[in-house]
């Protein structure tokens, strides 16, 4: 990978975006220190998954049944299902006091 102070990357920009989209990506330093990369579009995209932020657990989880064909309005209970995996006497609370009860 190529290094180039700001400067220069300054006055040769036009340059170095054509070497980023053919694939050649560039360091930008200031007093020796990498302060920036100057890469293609490809390959940010590629870093970031499309600029998508990922799924939340309950997201998933919808994605999950509708990919096994699980239809979303049953009466299937989360709260009840995790309540079940989740450590009995956490923190002095008494069992069966759940961590939301009165919000």
């Amino acid at each position: 990978m190529n290094t180039v102070p700001v400067f220069e990357a300054k006055n040769k920009l036009p340059l170095f975006i054509h070497q980023a989209e053919q694939g050649n990506p560039l360091a930008i330093t200031r007093h020796n220190n990498i302060v920036a990369y100057l890469i293609s579009k490809e390959d940010f995209e590629e870093l970031t998954k499309g600029g998508k932020k990922e799924k939340s657990l309950v997201q998933r989880i919808h994605d999950s049944r509708y990919d096994f064909g699980l239809d979303d309005d049953d009466d299937f209970d989360y709260t009840e299902y995790f309540d079940s995996l989740r450590e009995r006497g956490y923190y002095g609370r008494p069992e069966g006091d759940h961590v939301f009860d009165g919000v």
